[in-house]
C-alpha cells in the first residue's frame, strides 16, 4: 500500500483535511504530522506525531519514507516553517507534493511563495483562489474541490440551530447578538487588537443604547493571551461561550459575525449570516495588502460581506443598525451570499479525495 505523509502546521488547514484522512487511508498509509497544540487537538483521533522544531522534521520523514506529501499551505509568519522543512525534503527525492489551500492567496506568504515550485499540484477553495494561483504562474495541476471544512454546513437549518443555542444560553429570540472572530495569531495580534479596540469603541456606544445586546469574542486558536479581549475592553456586555471549543459551532447564534478577515466571514457567508469585515488601514487592510496582495477581503468585493475600511465608528454602528432592524438592503447581501457561496452536488470532501487519486494515480 502507498504511503502518505500529512503535514499540518495551523488549525484552518488541520479542519480543511480533517474529514478527507478516513477516506483516504482507504487507499494509502497514512501518518499525521501536526505542529503546536492546535492542529493536534483536531487531528488528534488520528494520533498524529507531534514535531514542533524544523530539526525534528527530517528523522520523521526518513522513518515514513512516505510516496507523496500532502501538506498545509497556512499562513504563519513567526515560525517554526516546519511544512517548507518537509517540502524540501520531499523535492530532493522528486516525491509527489500536494498542497491544499483553505484561503484565497496565501500561496504569497514569503515563506509559501519560494515553496510554491515544489508542489505538484494545489487543492484549493473556488475559481477565484484559482485565479490567482494562475495570475501567479504556479506551473502545477489546480483542483478547485472547495473546503471540506465547509461540508458540516451542508443542510443546516440555521434557525432551528439558533434557536437550541439560544435556550442553551437562555438568550431570547429578539436579543442582537455579535460574534467577533479574532485573528490574534502571534503574527497578528497587533492588528486584531487594533481592530477590536475600534470595534469596542463602537460598541461602547451601541450597547449604551441597545442594552440588551451582547458581544460574543472568540479568539483566535493560536491566540496566545488568554482574555485579550476582556482585558482590553472589560464594560462591554460579553456572553460567555467559553465551554464552546470552535467558534464555527456558535455562529447561527448570532446575528452578525464581525472580524478582519476571518473563516468564520466565510462560514457567515454559507449560512447565510451578515457579516462584516473592519479593514483598517494600519491592520486588517495593510496586513491583506502586504501579506497576501489583495486589496480587499474578497467576499466584501463580492458583496457578500460589508466592507468598513475607516475608523469611523458611526460606519460601523451604522451597518450594524441596519443588520438589527433587517434593513432591505441586506437582501442584496443574502443574494450575493447565494450566488458565490453555494454547495456543489458532490461534497468537497469527496472532491478532495478525487483529486487526490487522481493526481497521485494511487
Amino acid at each position: 500500500m502507498h504511503k502518505l505523509l500529512i503535514v499540518v502546521d495551523a488549525p484552518g488547514p488541520a479542519e480543511f483535511i480533517a474529514p478527507v484522512i478516513p477516506l483516504i487511508k482507504k487507499f494509502a498509509k497514512v501518518q499525521a504530522i501536526t505542529v503546536k497544540e492546535s492542529p493536534t487537538k483536531i487531528l488528534a483521533k488520528y494520533k498524529p506525531i507531534r514535531v514542533d522544531e524544523e530539526a525534528q522534521a527530517e528523522p520523521a520523514y526518513r522513518a515514513f519514507q512516505p510516496d507523496a506529501l500532502l501538506i498545509a499551505m497556512s499562513s504563519l509568519t513567526t515560525g517554526p516553517y516546519v511544512n517548507n522543512k518537509f517540502t524540501n525534503l520531499a523535492a530532493e527525492e522528486s516525491t509527489p507534493i500536494i498542497c491544499f489551500q483553505d484561503f484565497w492567496a496565501n500561496h504569497r506568504w514569503p515563506m509559501n511563495f519560494k515553496m510554491m515550485p515544489k508542489w505538484s499540484a494545489v487543492l484549493t477553495i473556488d475559481d477565484l483562489a484559482r485565479t490567482f494561483l494562475m495570475q501567479d504562474n504556479f506551473a502545477g495541476r489546480i483542483f478547485v474541490t472547495g473546503s471540506p471544512a465547509f461540508d458540516k454546513f451542508r443542510g443546516e437549518n440555521v434557525a432551528e440551530e439558533r434557536a437550541r443555542l439560544r435556550k442553551q444560553w437562555d438568550v431570547g429570540p429578539d436579543k442582537f447578538i455579535i460574534l467577533y472572530s479574532g485573528t490574534g495569531t502571534p503574527g497578528g495580534w497587533r492588528e486584531d487588537e487594533a481592530t477590536f479596540k475600534f470595534l469596542a469603541k463602537a460598541l461602547t456606544e451601541f450597547q449604551n443604547e441597545n442594552p440588551e445586546s451582547r458581544l460574543i469574542a472568540r479568539q483566535h486558536p493560536r491566540d496566545e493571551k488568554p482574555g485579550r479581549y476582556q482585558k482590553l475592553a472589560p464594560n462591554l456586555s460579553y456572553l460567555d461561550t467559553s465551554s464552546v471549543g470552535l467558534a464555527e459551532n456558535l455562529l447561527p447564534i448570532a446575528d452578525v459575525i464581525i472580524g478582519m478577515y476571518a473563516t468564520n466571514l466565510i462560514h457567515a457567508c454559507y449560512l447565510r449570516i451578515p457579516g462584516i469585515s473592519i479593514l483598517l488601514p494600519n491592520a486588517g487592510k495593510k496586513r491583506l495588502e502586504e501579506n497576501l496582495l489583495l486589496p480587499d477581503f474578497p467576499p466584501n468585493g463580492m458583496g457578500a460581506t460589508i466592507g468598513i475600511y475607516k475608523e469611523k465608528t458611526g460606519d460601523l454602528n451604522q451597518a450594524l443598525y441596519k443588520i438589527m432592524n433587517k434593513d432591505k438592503s441586506l437582501s442584496t447581501l443574502k443574494s450575493a451570499q447565494g450566488k458565490f457561496f453555494l454547495f456543489d452536488k458532490t461534497s468537497a470532501t469527496e472532491r478532495v479525495t478525487k483529486a487526490i487519486k487522481q493526481e497521485l494515480a494511487f
